[in-house]
């Protein structure tokens, strides 16, 4: 009988300024704290580069910084550098072109591009969330909560400072507040905090541009406002997770693109204030700010998604991702 696979994720704990490195053992679900790698301030999020193999995260207590992560032989996070941010970044995530990294900052709404040769920033119209390269980096998009609209960059090469890309900001719907973004391929998944809605949208190559497709109402029940945070897409697109801060859920929606609808496949009672989640293949954890918790759910094989551990961490977890490549072509539902 070969032996059950073992994940390890990092939990991003602003509260504490660490980082946790957890395993969990797919056979019994046993979770354990492997390491907590201090990183003096407030850390998140987090990101990986383009290929994968170098974790970065962000310091938003000054002084703003950009670690960057690495692993030793043994599994063991480390720091490898450190470089001065110019502001608190909520978002930093890859530039398309694998040399670079494009970060928001919600807290004083600009975009900063990071890159070797320097750093770039642009004001945006109001708190940005999310900043995502598509088409290899010719169209860069940030998300503009308060404001509620799209901001769309087009150069034409990835390599265009963000001065002299041309701007187009898309309002997607009349109610909108625009938060994170899921990408599978060309296409891109916008949820929106304040709103029940994700709107679907598709990269146009030709055009070098943004194609809104549809927009879906998900008719959660919600006491009180929606306050949506993260959403995350499998590979192809078929598949949505989603969090909703207020009632503390993680909800599951199938993807039906030639039909234009959402589906709901599930939804998950999971720590309080679900501020992050992180998927692979029939695993799910979503990380409760509040709580100071994270929990776990599997995918058994009945299809049915159940919990399977809750555990402390840190305080104020804030971002996870999983610390192994994501699967090809991973089953959601």
């Amino acid at each position: 009988m070969s032996a059950p696979e073992v994940l390890e994720f990092v939990v991003a704990c602003a509260g504490d300024g660490v980082l946790q490195r957890w395993e969990l053992r797919t056979g019994d679900a046993h979770l354990e704290l492997r390491q907590e790698l201090d990183c003096a301030g407030p850390v998140a999020p987090l990101a990986w580069d383009a290929a994968r193999s170098t974790l970065f995260a962000a310091l938003r207590g000054e002084p703003y910084a950009l670690l960057r992560i690495e692993r030793g032989s043994d599994g063991a996070l480390r720091h490898a550098a450190r470089r001065e941010l110019p502001a608190d970044m909520a978002w930093i995530g890859p530039d398309g072109t694998r040399d670079g990294l494009l970060c928001a900052s919600y807290k004083m709404a600009r975009i900063a591009w990071v890159r070797d040769e320097g750093i770039q920033q642009m004001a945006t119209d109001g708190p940005a969330h999310a900043c995502v390269a598509l088409g290899g980096g010719r169209l860069l998009l940030a998300t503009q909560t308060i404001d509620g609209s799209v901001l769309c960059l087009a150069g034409d090469s990835p390599g265009t400072p963000l001065s002299q890309r041309r701007a187009r900001r898309l309002r997607l719907h009349e109610q909108a507040s625009p938060r994170h973004v899921a990408c599978a391929g060309d296409w891109v998944f916008i949820d929106n905090e304040e709103h029940g809605v994700v709107d679907v949208c598709r990269y146009e190559p030709r055009s070098n541009a943004l194609r809104p497709v549809f927009s879906a109402e998900l008719g959660h029940a919600i006491d009180g406002r929606p306050w949506y945070a993260d959403i995350r897409c499998t590979e192809d697109g078929s598949w949505l997770w989603l969090s909703e801060r207020r009632q503390g859920m993680a909800h599951l929606l199938r993807v039906d693109l030639p039909g234009r609808r959402l589906m709901p496949a599930a939804s998950l009672p999971v720590a309080q204030t679900p501020r992050a989640l992180a998927v692979h293949g029939q695993w799910l954890v979503a990380c409760g700010e509040t709580a100071a918790a994270f929990s776990v759910h599997a995918r058994d094989a009945d299809g049915v998604w159940r919990e399977r551990g809750r555990m402390r961490c840190g305080a104020r977890p804030m971002w996870v991702e999983f610390l192994v490549p994501a699967p090809s072509a991973p089953a959601a539902g």
